[in-house]
């Protein structure tokens, strides 16, 4: 789901993430929740975690993560609302790109999909200079599962912490084009667009010359 399944998709992505970098403002309506378990923050009790589907003016939908645990986020009863499209900076940029190139693309269930939105959380509202999420690290941590052992408990903050681990360590390339989109009302939203690889890239101008090429012909005849 969130890989590019071919070319033009892939150029497509792409333009649109610009186009939409270009225009500065955003509507949006709220989708669906996807895979989530419920769980406690320092900032929010028995909270449905995971990512969030949001729809475009067009309705197409994508996947996002909020970037403000204390905030609500805009329902389906709140219909469209405008976003602000901006960027991050600095080390929260740097650690974002780490953690969406190195787990984004193999997410599984809901349990990895909410230590993927604690990792975010982390990331974006941690101001110590170190990142983890063990109770009482830090002004932003995990506090417990909404219906968790002591042992799933411990399990789950090694899995943020994982993924955290494997953010600030990442050194391949950007696979993403990370994108901020900030309210006024509800939640700031976190969400990418893959960038393709310097061989897709070759592809797809292949691809056009060769539909270039073709065109010429028949012209011709």
């Amino acid at each position: 789901m969130r890989t590019i399944p071919s070319v033009l998709f892939a150029a497509f992505a792409l333009g649109t993430a610009s186009a939409a970098s270009a225009a500065g403002q955003l509507s949006l309506g709220f989708d669906k929740l996807g895979p989530s378990i419920s769980l406690s923050t320092s900032e929010t009790d028995d909270y449905e975690t995971g990512p969030l589907y949001f729809k475009d003016s067009a309705g197409k939908s994508f996947m996002a993560f909020c970037i403000e645990p204390g905030q609500d986020y805009a329902t389906a009863a709140n219909g469209m609302q405008s976003y602000t499209v901006g960027s991050f900076s600095g080390d929260q940029s740097k650690a974002l790109q780490g953690l969406f190139s190195r787990h984004y693309a193999t997410l599984g269930d809901a349990t990895q999909q909410a230590a993927f939105q604690m990792a975010v959380w982390e990331i974006t509202n941690e101001t110590a200079k170190t990142f983890g999420v063990g109770q009482g690290q830090g002004i932003f941590f995990f506090d417990r599962l909404s219906q968790g052992t002591d042992a799933q408990n411990l399990g789950f903050t090694t899995l943020v912490n994982s993924y955290l681990d494997d953010a600030l360590s990442y050194q391949g390339p950007a696979r993403y084009q990370i994108t901020r989109l900030s309210s006024d009302n509800f939640q700031d939203l976190v969400t990418v667009t893959a960038v393709p690889e310097p061989g897709t890239y070759a592809m797809l101008l292949a691809g056009l010359g060769v539909v270039g090429f073709v065109a010429r012909r028949r012209q011709q005849r």
